[in-house]
C-alpha cells in the first residue's frame, strides 16, 4: 500500500472539509444577519390620497408639501360636497385620517352640517381654488368657493370659504387633526399678525 498517496489524499480531504464548514459559518452568519434585519425593519406603508398626481417622498415623519396639501384637499372636497345621504360614509372615511381625539370632533360637524341641510332643504357643494401648506404649524389650508343650491338645483349663495387642518406624519401615515371649516380665505400666520387687535392709541 501506498502510505505517502494516501496521506497525501487524507491531508487533501481534511483541508477541503475545512473549507467548506468555513464556507458554512459563513453562509450561516449571512443568513442570520438578513434575519435579524427582516425581523427589525418595520412595515410602512404609504397612503396615497387620490388628488396626489406627482412623484412625492414620505418619510417616517416628513413628507413633501405636495403630499400635506393632497390630503387636505381631498377632506375639503370629502366634507364640502357632503350630501345628508352619505354623511355617514363621510364620517366613516374621515375616521381613517384625523387621530382619536380630533375623529369625534369632526364627525359631530359633519352630521350637524349634514342635518342643517336636511333640514333646510338645500345642499352644499365646495370648488376649491387654492392650497396652503403653512409647515410652521403644520397646517393645510383649502379655499375656494362655497355654492348653496336648493331642491330645485338653483344657486341661491355662494360664498368664499376656507377648510384648515393640521397634518402630521406619524410611522408614515398621515394623522389630521384640528379640522376647522369657516367662511373668507385663509387664516394664515401673516393673516393673523394683520388681524391682531389693535391697542389702545391705534397701535396694533
Amino acid at each position: 500500500m501506498n502510505f505517502d498517496l494516501f496521506r497525501k489524499n487524507l491531508d487533501d480531504l481534511a483541508s477541503k472539509s475545512r473549507i467548506l464548514v468555513g464556507l458554512v459559518v459563513l453562509l450561516a452568519v449571512i443568513i442570520g444577519f438578513e434575519g435579524w434585519v427582516i425581523a427589525t425593519q418595520s412595515t410602512r406603508i404609504v397612503i396615497v390620497p387620490p388628488y396626489l398626481n406627482q412623484s412625492v417622498k414620505v418619510g417616517y415623519a416628513t413628507a413633501d408639501d405636495a403630499y400635506y396639501e393632497s390630503f387636505g384637499l381631498y377632506v375639503a372636497e370629502l366634507v364640502g360636497n357632503l350630501t345628508p345621504g352619505d354623511a355617514q360614509y363621510v364620517a366613516k372615511a374621515l375616521g381613517k385620517l384625523f387621530g382619536a381625539n380630533a375623529y369625534e370632533d369632526v364627525r359631530s360637524k359633519v352630521m350637524t352640517s349634514a342635518a342643517e341641510e336636511k333640514a333646510d332643504d338645500a345642499n352644499f357643494t365646495f370648488s376649491a381654488r387654492k392650497t396652503i401648506w403653512q409647515a410652521a404649524n403644520h397646517t393645510v389650508f383649502v379655499e375656494g368657493v362655497l355654492h348653496q343650491i336648493n331642491s330645485s338645483g338653483e344657486t341661491v349663495e355662494k360664498l368664499p370659504y376656507t377648510f384648515q387642518m393640521q397634518v402630521r406624519i406619524e410611522a408614515g401615515q398621515p394623522v389630521l387633526s384640528s379640522f376647522e371649516p369657516y367662511p373668507g380665505s385663509a387664516h394664515t400666520i401673516a393673516w393673523e399678525i394683520k388681524h391682531q387687535p389693535k391697542k389702545a392709541g391705534g397701535k396694533s
